[in-house]
């Protein structure tokens, strides 16, 4: 059966059951409430929902308190298995699109449910927070709201990055609150330049989940609060060397030097035995590191380095297509430089991916990394589950800005 043919057989009886059974233990698990719900006593379809992406479970939170049927835009990364595509066809009938790369497939789909009154949720930055804050968005989700000229929600979630963020395998619960507002009517739009459209979502899209934890003063405890952060942060502030970061329960250490921070409540990093670094946010290590990284690529540059800025063993290297189940080809070691990514297989056959011929890159969920070469799909998955992929994308985002997701 192909993709298209699934996704008409929407299953009723499953959307219903899935509402009676899964909306009620994201309710309870993650500790969440609604404000301004009642706008949908009187918002009647069709309309556009334009939440924050803080994890991969915000599309049925977005949901819980919305009275109708929502389709959502998902990248057809997720939906690459038979398990997959029935779940989400099946209760949801998706909107597959590629994602980093614009898909005039996906917006005619849109146009043509909006058309049949329905409701259609966009997350407009792409990709979940890595840091708690609003990434920068797609500015072509002003362009699709001005040819739909429907009215406009913003589901704003706050707490849900401290509740779970994208690198951790755990939910840390506290607080977390979705508010609903209406920021656009529908028909101003087709009068407004897309500036101004775009510079209202980033106004209203804006959140600091840190700033939502100072204001309330919610605590997100685990007791495994710093596992798998270095799939996030991979640059020890002590010694500055790379990958040599660690987790284990509530420490993050570094296995070069002497450097350690406790995880907190608060979701803050609290540096142990050292009094030269402050008690950081992850976001201002974050972006501390993408500033260091920064310097590190434009010094590789001006000395005309050979050198890898980063590398891992260990592996597999699959290929695919769109929505195409992925294929193995082999297993080895991958390198990028500042010109290209290469991957050497344990058989001894090299793949060169010159850095100008590819597109679309991106992590996966938490650590897989892939991007499109020549109109196909490489995708790099790691032995170890706590390898960063993420490091790649920051590098190449300052190498090749244009071929990654926006930061």
């Amino acid at each position: 059966m192909s993709f298209k043919e699934s996704t008409r057989k929407f299953n009723p009886a499953l959307y219903i059951l899935a509402r009676l059974t899964i909306i009620p233990y994201l309710k309870f698990r993650y500790r969440i409430r609604s404000k301004n719900k009642t706008i949908f006593k009187e918002l009647e379809p069709p309309f556009v929902l334009v939440p924050n992406h803080v994890s991969m479970f915000d599309p049925p939170m977005v949901n819980i308190f919305v009275p109708h049927r929502v389709h959502f835009v998902m990248s057809d990364a997720n939906l690459r298995t038979k398990l997959s595509r029935w779940i989400y066809c099946k209760m949801c009938n998706v909107i597959p699109k590629t994602k980093a790369i614009s898909d005039s497939t996906a917006v005619r789909k849109i146009v043509a449910l909006v058309r049949k009154k329905r409701v259609i949720c966009i997350f407009a930055e792409g990709r979940s927070s890595w840091d708690g804050v609003t990434h920068d968005i797609f500015y072509s989700t002003a362009k699709l709201l001005r040819i739909l000229k429907v009215p406009v929600v913003v589901p704003l979630i706050r707490g849900g990055y401290l509740t779970h963020p994208r690198w951790a395998t755990t939910i840390r619960p506290g607080r977390l609150i979705i508010e609903y507002k209406k920021i656009f009517n529908g028909p101003e739009l087709a009068k407004m330049t897309l500036q101004d459209i775009h510079e209202r979502l980033i106004k209203e899209l804006w959140h600091d989940d840190y700033e939502f934890q100072r204001t309330t003063g919610q605590k997100y405890k685990s007791k495994k609060g710093a596992e798998y952060l270095e799939r996030l942060l991979f640059v020890c502030p002590e010694c500055h060397q790379r990958t040599t970061l660690r987790s284990e329960k509530n420490r993050f250490f570094c296995t070069f030097c002497n450097f350690e921070a406790r995880y907190t409540s608060e979701g803050l990093l609290h540096p142990h035995l050292s009094d030269k670094h402050p008690i950081r946010t992850i976001t201002a290590w974050a972006r501390w590191q993408n500033a260091f990284i920064e310097r590190t690529i434009q010094d590789m540059i001006k000395s005309n380095s050979s050198e890898a800025i980063f590398a891992d063993r260990n592996v597999a290297l699959m290929t695919g297509h769109g929505l195409d189940p992925l294929e193995h080809l082999a297993k080895g070691a991958m390198a990028l430089y500042l010109d290209r990514f290469t991957f050497k297989a344990e058989n001894g056959q090299e793949f060169v991916f010159p850095l100008e011929n590819i597109k679309g890159v991106q992590v996966l969920l938490a650590n897989k990394f892939e991007f499109y070469f020549k109109d196909n799909l490489y995708n790099f998955e790691f032995e170890n589950p706590r390898t960063s992929g993420y490091k790649y994308l920051v590098a190449i985002q300052k190498i090749a800005p244009e071929k990654a997701e926006l930061e």
